[in-house]
Parts: C-alpha cells; sequence; structure tokens
C-alpha cells in the first residue's frame, strides 16, 4: 500500500526492480479513484524518478502532493483528492505520460490512499 499526505513530499518505496522486463525502466503510475459502483471518478498518470542507490533491491520515489492546482506530472508531483485509489506500474523505456507508450504490462498492482483535507480542487479534474 502506498500512504500520501496531502501538502507533503512523501516517500514511496516499491520492489518494482526484479519484475521489470527493462533494464533501465521508467515507471508510469496511474491511479483511479472510483465510486461505491466502481466507476471511474479520478484517473491520473505520472512518473517519477528512481532515487533509490539500490535499485537491485527496492525503488524509492519522492511524491509530492502540493495540495494545490500545481502538478508536474513527469516529476511526481501532483494534486490529488483525500481518499482510496487503486494504482497500476507501467514499465516504459522512455518517460512517458501514455499507457500505449510503456510496454503494455503492469509490473505492480495495488492500493493508495491518500490522507488530508482538499482545499482546493486541482484544475485537471473539473
Amino acid at each position: 500500500m502506498i500512504y500520501i499526505t496531502k501538502n507533503t513530499t512523501n516517500q514511496v518505496v516499491l520492489e518494482l526492480t526484479s519484475v521489470s522486463s527493462l533494464l533501465s525502466p521508467y515507471y508510469l503510475f496511474h491511479l483511479t479513484k472510483t465510486d461505491s459502483n466502481n466507476t471511474p471518478l479520478v484517473e491520473l498518470l505520472f512518473t517519477g524518478t528512481d532515487l533509490s542507490t539500490f535499485k537491485s533491491r527496492y525503488n524509492r520515489f519522492e511524491v509530492i502532493e502540493t495540495g494545490s492546482t500545481y502538478v508536474n506530472l513527469t516529476a511526481s508531483t501532483i494534486s490529488v483528492l483525500p481518499g482510496s485509489y487503486n494504482y497500476d506500474i507501467y514499465e516504459s523505456s522512455t518517460q512517458t505520460l501514455s499507457i500505449s507508450a510503456t510496454t503494455g504490462v503492469i509490473i505492480s498492482t495495488g492500493k493508495m490512499f491518500v490522507d488530508g483535507v482538499e482545499t482546493s480542487l486541482p484544475s485537471i479534474y473539473r
């Protein structure tokens, strides 16, 4: 599970290298927030730089939740609504914000929880 606190730089540690088929992959995160009927309310794609010094053991990302309308989706700078999300992670040979530009294989899946109070709705969700 990934835990994100709003208005904070969050450390996210995952084990992705062991399931990657590429030698030096970039990772594309696909977040989906659904309602009680499993209808997507929010979908968000973002990438981040793997900051791990031991990539063969773990992958570390800093995910910045701005709590404002500012985002930089190619630098793990996001603004998301509080609540639960599902995530899928894809690998790619280039930094991309498109699932079609990845290998198309989901290498990790799970849940993400965003804690905090929404102060302003990001413009990408309007």
